[in-house]
């Protein structure tokens, strides 16, 4: 007879959850949420729900460590409070779901979809999940670290989540809130942060090595020891000290006026020659990622003229040509564009927070062919902005944030506002004619009253039928 120790078993084989037996689990536990008789907090440790629909189940607060939920679909699932520590959700489907508060350490959510997801003050730290057996315990994890490698988590939530360690590397966090998150020694190489907001974030000793960060927010942001070889930060707001960094200098690549091989002067009389021979002499301006901010440039023509990643921070641009212009991803906060001319012109996630652009013509530009080239105000930041009077008919404003802006008066007949954060909006003077809201947030007038009263669109868009093109030579409408 064998002295030796019982065999260890194999911890990753798990006693499996039928489809048959989950929904007495969620009756049960939902008859714990509302503290009625008879009712048992959902305990599936250790249990296998892989591939399993959960499609809206509430399973707030059950105890979920160590379990495989790989390949489940998840979508608007309630997981609040819930411990998911160890959990296994690689593939898993979490799309509008509610983690807030969830114990996610040391899961893996390697090519999982958490797009929407509520993350708030999760915690996704790094966690090894132990097991006892026979006397001895073991690790039932070869890794850590919570791990999101190529995890799609597009305009989620993580306010005050906690990723310290994390493996965020190649995961697509395109439009999240990771406001005030803490990102320390995270792992987030090759990452798309593009829009994001890391206002008051913790990145130290973050390895951001390879990253897309164009246009996000890094204002009250611990940088200390971050590693931003590689990255590209055009369109970055930062706060005016971590701009002393020789590295996040050369990563926004922005330059002075002053430091340009030709003058000003020289830029915009060349482009005024251009734009006049029809491109025929003169040089169109390209002032890419160039420092404009706070020159009175009044009237200024720069039609169709390239500002990719410009700095136009309190520049007054008071009438200005700037029909068909780049403007995507300037930093163009408190700029005054008070009837300036932006007729078809590109401000994908440009930033215009605070800035004026009352009467401003934003109306699409007729051009060759008759094609309407409309104004692109994708994923902008327009959040305090003064529209009044503006003409954004027809205007692209697909997932822009207005929080605060006035638009009493403004022209958004037409306008594609899917997605757009409309808090604090004042609607009622506004004309909405034909214009689309779905999936618009913050709306606080009678959605039916508004479209009784102007026709707004819950679903579709005004440009289904309507040719359009970019880049064909400008005309006059």
């Amino acid at each position: 007879m064998s002295n030796a120790p019982p065999a260890w078993p194999d911890l990753r084989v798990l006693d499996p959850v039928s489809a048959q037996e989950f929904p007495a689990i969620v009756a049960a536990h939902h008859a714990y949420l509302a503290r009625r008789p008879g009712g048992r907090r959902a305990c599936l440790k250790f249990r296998d729900l892989s591939d399993l629909d959960l499609t809206g189940c509430s399973l707030a607060e059950a105890d979920l460590s160590g379990a495989c939920l790989r390949g489940c679909t998840m979508v608007r699932a309630n997981l609040r409070g819930a411990n998911l520590f160890g959990a296994d959700l690689t593939r898993v489907d979490l799309t509008e779901a509610i983690l807030a508060d969830a114990d996610m350490r040391g899961v893996a959510m390697s090519d999982a979809r958490l797009i929407r997801t509520d993350l708030t003050r999760a915690d996704l730290r790094e966690g090894m999940l132990m097991a006892a057996y026979a006397g001895d315990i073991r690790q039932t994890q070869t890794v850590s670290a919570t791990t999101l490698f190529r995890a799609v988590v597009i305009e989620a939530r993580l306010e005050r989540a906690k990723l310290s360690n994390s493996f965020l590397s190649q995961a697509d966090l395109r439009d999240s809130d990771l406001h005030r998150a803490v990102l320390a020694r995270a792992n987030l190489t090759k990452a798309d942060l593009r829009g994001c907001n890391m206002r008051g974030a913790d990145l130290t000793c973050a390895n951001l090595a390879g990253a897309s960060l164009e246009g996000v927010i890094l204002i009250g942001a611990t940088i200390s020891c971050t590693n931003f070889d590689g990255t590209s930060l055009v369109g970055a707001l930062l706060d005016e000290g971590d701009l002393s960094h020789a590295k996040i200098r050369s990563s926004i690549g922005t330059r002075n006026f002053r430091e340009l091989d030709v003058g000003l002067a020289q830029i915009l009389s060349a482009h005024a020659m251009w734009t006049q021979s029809g491109g025929q002499s003169g040089q169109r301006a390209d002032l890419t990622a160039v420092d404009l901010s706070g020159l009175d440039l009044r009237g200024v023509d720069l039609g169709a003229a390239v500002l990719h990643g410009a700095v136009l921070r309190r520049t007054n641009l008071a009438g200005a040509l700037l029909a068909m212009a780049d403007l995507s991803l300037v930093d163009a906060r408190e700029a005054n564009l008070m009837n300036a001319d932006l007729r078809g012109a590109k401000l994908e996630r440009a930033t215009l927070s605070r800035a004026t652009l009352m009467e401003a013509c934003a109306k699409p530009l007729l051009i060759a062919g008759g094609h309407r080239c409309p104004t692109d105000c994708t994923s902008a930041r327009l959040d305090h902005a003064c529209l009044l009077r503006a003409d954004f008919s027809m205007a692209l404003l697909v997932g822009a944030d207005l929080t605060n802006a006035d638009v009493r008066r403004t022209n958004l007949s037409g306008a594609l506002l899917n997605g757009a954060i409309l808090s604090g909006v004042v609607l009622d003077t506004a004309v909405l004619d034909g214009a689309d809201v779905a999936g618009a947030t913050g709306i606080e007038a009678p959605l039916m009253a508004l479209t009784e009263r102007c026709g707004l669109q819950i679903g579709g868009g005004p440009f289904d039928a309507l040719p359009m093109s970019r880049g064909a030579p400008c005309a006059t409408d």
